[in-house]
């Protein structure tokens, strides 16, 4: 079961994860919360820092984007990768979180895309 630990470490305020404990789709989260650690050590170093020597080596045209609306750390590791990223360019999506409307996310990305 996914515990106060797991959630906290990716930024999810106490009070939130109160109220995630009473819905229906705790249960399920118990599979996954032990990966949580390792999936943040995996992307961002067992230190939690933004990878930004190993992203430096991108050298495509590269959408980093986050939601306006989403946990701070969030839009701050997007605001590095994409300043480390020598061809990144960054969307800030006003309004979403890291649940992202489907319509607002398709039209992101046929602007970044450039095809209609």
């Amino acid at each position: 079961m996914p515990t106060r630990c797991h959630m906290a470490y990716v930024g999810t305020p106490a009070d939130q994860i109160d109220e995630m404990r009473n819905s229906p789709f705790w249960p399920s989260l118990g599979s996954v919360a032990p990966t949580l650690a390792y999936d943040h050590a995996g992307i961002l170093g067992h230190d939690a820092s933004v990878p930004v020597e190993r992203v430096a080596r991108v050298h495509v045209p590269t959408l980093v984007m986050h939601g306006g609306a989403s946990y701070p750390f969030i839009g701050d590791t997007a605001r590095s990768l994409s300043q480390a990223i020598p061809a990144a360019e960054l969307r800030t999506v006003q309004g979403q979180s890291q649940s992202v409307d489907l319509t607002v996310l398709s039209s992101v990305l046929v602007e970044f895309f450039g095809t209609d």
